[in-house]
C-alpha cells in the first residue's frame, strides 16, 4: 500500500563518484585545518569532536593511519557548516580571495575612520558591539600619526597597525563579512 504523501517527496539522486568527490573535498579542507596554528584554529567554527580529531592528528605519523584519520576528519566534517569552516579558513590563507578582500575591507575601514570624523558613527552603527571608549582613542591616536595632507596615503604608524588589527577581528567574524 503506498501513501499519497510518498508522491510529494523528491529525491536527489547523487551519483557514488560524486559522493566520493565531495569526500575528498572535505578531507582536503580538514588537511587545511591541519596546518593551522592554534590560535587560527580557534577562530574557525568546528564542532568540539572534529577538534578533538584533529588534536589527535598530531600523534597519528604512520602513512596509513595517517590516511584512515583523514577519512575520519572527513567524516566529521558532515556534521559542521563546511562553507562557513571553508570561509573561515580562506580568510587566513593569503593566497585566496576571501583574504584579500577581508583585508581590502578592513583597510578600508582603516582609512575612512582615519580620515572620516563621521565614519565613527557609521562603524557604531554597522558594528554595534565594539567598545566604544577604547576603539575611540585607538582612533584619535592613529589620527595624530598622520600628516595634515589628505592627498598623503595612511602611515602606518603603531596606533594605526593596531586600529587595523581590531578592525580585523571585528569585520573578521563570520557574521560580520560582506561581500
Amino acid at each position: 500500500m503506498t501513501h499519497p504523501e510518498d508522491d510529494n517527496i523528491e529525491y536527489e539522486l547523487v551519483s557514488k563518484s560524486e559522493m566520493k568527490r565531495e569526500m575528498h573535498r572535505w578531507q582536503a579542507l580538514g588537511e587545511r585545518l591541519l596546518s593551522l596554528r592554534a590560535d587560527q584554529l580557534a577562530t574557525v567554527p568546528i564542532t568540539e569532536r572534529l577538534a578533538l580529531a584533529l588534536e589527535e592528528s598530531k600523534r597519528v605519523t604512520q602513512r596509513e593511519a595517517r590516511r584512515r584519520h583523514l577519512q575520519l576528519i572527513g567524516k566529521l566534517m558532515r556534521d559542521n557548516d563546511v562553507d562557513a569552516i571553508r570561509d573561515a579558513v580562506d580568510r587566513l590563507d593569503p593566497s585566496t580571495e576571501t583574504y584579500k578582500r577581508y583585508q581590502q575591507q578592513a583597510e578600508a575601514w582603516r582609512e575612512r575612520l582615519i580620515r572620516n570624523d563621521n565614519a565613527e558613527s557609521e562603524w557604531f552603527e554597522t558594528y554595534p558591539d565594539t567598545d566604544r571608549q577604547p576603539f575611540r582613542s585607538l582612533v584619535r591616536a592613529a589620527r595624530k600619526e598622520q600628516s595634515d595632507d589628505p592627498a598623503e596615503p595612511i602611515r602606518a604608524g603603531k596606533n594605526g597597525k593596531r586600529l587595523l588589527r581590531w578592525i580585523k577581528d571585528i569585520v573578521g567574524e563570520p557574521s560580520n563579512l560582506t561581500g
